[in-house]
């Protein structure tokens, strides 16, 4: 490729997955943004926390080849994130389970059940035995 980048070619490989990829990291995984902004340096985005959608003071032109396909990525990355927020403000902490995630990705996994299946332990087992009998000697 002219321009960089990688090609991969790999069975089974149809679709990237953008777990990992937050709305805030998403920008720097286009070089065009990058370059848009290093050309620009020292002037910044008016903005912080830009995402460069059209803010005003954003120096990010929506002029780029693939920016339709930013806004799109964006939008799913962002309902996937608000969806991860709200299945945790509605689900009881002890079902869901928050784990951090490269660059401070938060993802929420269901917990899993806990091992119902095991037998029960002989100590705990005894124990129980000879609590029954200590309860029925009073």
């Amino acid at each position: 490729m002219t321009e960089g980048g990688y090609l991969a070619d790999t069975p089974g490989f149809n679709q990237p997955s953008l777990l990992k990829v937050t709305t805030r990291s998403l920008p720097f995984a286009f070089p065009e943004i990058r370059k848009m902004l290093e050309e620009n340096e020292p002037a910044r985005c008016s903005f912080k926390n830009c995402q460069h959608l059209g803010e005003p003071g954003c120096l990010v032109r929506g002029d780029w080849e693939r920016y339709p396909y930013y806004l799109q990525l964006f939008d799913e990355i962002k309902s996937r994130e608000e969806f991860q927020l709200r299945t945790v403000g509605t689900k009881r902490e002890a079902d869901m389970r928050i784990k951090a995630g490269y660059k401070g990705t938060v993802q929420v996994e269901p917990r899993l059940q806990q091992k119902k299946h095991r037998r029960q332990s002989r100590k705990s087992a005894n124990q129980s035995v000879l609590d029954d009998l200590d309860d029925d000697d009073l």
